[in-house]
């Protein structure tokens, strides 16, 4: 997100709201004065090395397991198992957004920590500015709507099965996804009008040092304050998160009922269907529940970060361990698809196996059931007695 951790006077800059009292125009040596001597009292709250510690220890954690798993995931998707599922494609490109969330995101926050606020790749140029923060917001929301594109492409599968393959064939799901991006990426290209690299000096004891921020100009900080934290949290998780639930609703009604009749035709065969289908009832409510809560608190902190109090330099650590823990939270959502894919496909569970021990997958078997109706034979696959749960390609 866009709002920096580490050194005190750049985040300052960022949580204020300076640019309507042409801040830039008016720096003052009390000002800075008043940043060092919060600088010296800083560990004096617990709230602060909270604020560390969670950036220092928990996010090398977070990046790792997510940089590993979306690989693992990656490798996986594109075997010659999975590849030429139109539902490969999406999660596939799902494995390489959710990475560049953690490396362009959590990764800038670490090093800042890890620096004392010394090195932030945001302020090393004027393109990196524009170009980093438009990078930091497109692809949270990138990899929100890759999972609204994937849920669609269930739902199509449950809805109208006998034309999903056609409706949502892999040229049509490439060219839906793409135009998503591109979408995405004129509405964040905002950057490149709204953000500059201010450039300004910086007295420390006896030495002058020129200190650099990215942030919004003066002519463009409403819009960037106050407008844009709405049109974010539209579309990283408000509008993500509707189309999801109303499609996965109907997800469930229609694969109960499709179970339902199948485990009627099965009775005699004994397949356990009602476990299956619990526990695909289970995992898509899961799956947006996840999603819910690990998006939108973050959202929501910004929205309300302008009417917090935020007076003493207390409240003003506070505010930074609630929103460094809030934005951890939505750094979970890229690390925990992996293991989703784990738990509920065993397909993927045999496709990663053989890929870590360097053998071959036997292909799954196709069971047929026959059932006698109205005087004739009806023949009818089951897939090993399994449904497939949404957002995930066929991984049962």
């Amino acid at each position: 997100m866009a709002v920096t951790t580490g050194a005190p006077l750049t985040d300052w800059l960022m949580s204020t709201e300076f640019p309507n009292t042409s801040f830039f125009s008016n720096i003052t040596e009390s000002y800075l004065e008043e940043v060092e001597e919060a600088e010296e009292e800083e560990e004096e709250f617990d709230a602060l090395r909270v604020n560390k510690i969670l950036f220092i220890y928990v996010a090398p954690v977070l990046i790792f397991v997510g940089v590993f798993g979306n690989t693992l995931s990656l490798a996986v998707l594109q075997s010659k198992h999975f590849r030429n599922a139109p539902s490969s494609f999406i999660l596939s490109a799902l494995a390489v957004v959710d990475t560049g969330v953690l490396l362009t995101g959590l990764l800038r926050h670490w090093i800042k920590n890890m620096t004392g606020g010394k090195l932030d790749v945001r302020n090393l140029s004027p393109g990196g500015c524009k170009m980093h923060y438009l990078m930091t917001y497109m692809l949270p929301q990138l990899s929100s709507w890759t999972l609204v594109l994937m849920t669609v492409e269930r739902l199509m599968s449950v809805v109208i099965p006998l034309k999903a393959r056609e409706v949502c064939s892999r040229t049509r799901m490439l060219t839906a996804w793409f135009i998503i991006f591109g979408c995405l990426f004129a509405i964040n290209g905002h950057a490149f009008k709204t953000l500059t690299l201010y450039t300004f000096p910086r007295v420390i004891g006896n030495n002058m040092i020129i200190s650099k921020v990215c942030f919004y100009t003066r002519s463009t900080s409403h819009f960037a304050l106050k407008v844009w934290p709405w049109i974010d949290i539209m579309l990283l998780s408000l509008i993500p998160v509707i189309i999801m639930f109303g499609s996965n609703i109907v997800i469930i009604i229609q694969v109960v009922r499709a179970t339902k009749k199948l485990s009627e035709q099965m009775s005699a065969k004994g397949c356990g269907k009602a476990n299956a289908t619990q526990s695909l009832t289970i995992m898509l409510i899961a799956i947006s529940i996840v999603f819910l809560f690990t998006t939108t608190p973050v959202s929501i902190y910004f929205l309300g970060l302008h009417i917090w109090p935020r007076t003493t330099p207390k409240q003003q650590f506070e505010t930074q361990v609630a929103y460094s823990s809030l934005n951890l939270l939505y750094y979970f959502n890229a690390v925990l698809n992996f293991f989703m894919y784990c738990i509920s496909g065993a397909r993927f569970r045999q496709a990663l196996i053989a890929i870590l021990c360097c053998r071959d997958v036997a292909p799954r078997k196709t069971t047929l059931a026959a059932t006698s109706t109205r005087g004739h034979t009806e023949t009818t696959k089951v897939r090993n007695g399994a449904v497939t749960i949404a957002n995930s390609v066929t991984l049962d």
